[in-house]
């Protein structure tokens, strides 16, 4: 039997968001899922995000000298959006993040908009 964790991990791998970063198709299949199911993958998503931004916030303010004090370039918006989208590429790649990734990431503009959209169903 899976535990929470894994269940979740696997809900975000199967949407494969990284195929099209399509937030609507997404959501429409999500709303499909009982009511209880939704709530816990939406608590998952959001607690990962939120570990994410409070392990690397220092390393986004530039603080600790990081980036030369620049900090990773991204506005709050793009932050969220960044946070999310290392959560939606599944938990390889969330277990695997590091500030200099990031870093990367926001300077190549190699996240999407917002994978966090995937959970405005109706």
């Amino acid at each position: 039997m899976m535990t929470k964790e894994q269940k979740c991990w696997k809900m975000i791998e199967d949407v494969k968001w990284k195929l099209d970063h399509d937030y609507k198709r997404i959501s429409t299949a999500w709303a499909e899922l009982p009511k209880d199911e939704f709530k816990m993958l939406e608590d998952f998503i959001d607690s990962k995000v939120e570990k994410l931004m409070y392990n690397f916030e220092p390393h986004w303010l530039g603080q600790n000298g990081f980036n030369d004090g620049e900090g990773i370039p991204a506005s709050d918006d793009s932050w969220s959006d960044l946070t999310y989208d290392v959560v939606g590429r599944g938990e390889r790649f969330y277990d695997s993040i590091t500030a200099e990734k990031l870093l990367e990431m926001a300077e190549n503009r190699d996240y999407e908009e917002s994978f966090a959209y995937c959970l405005q169903i109706d």
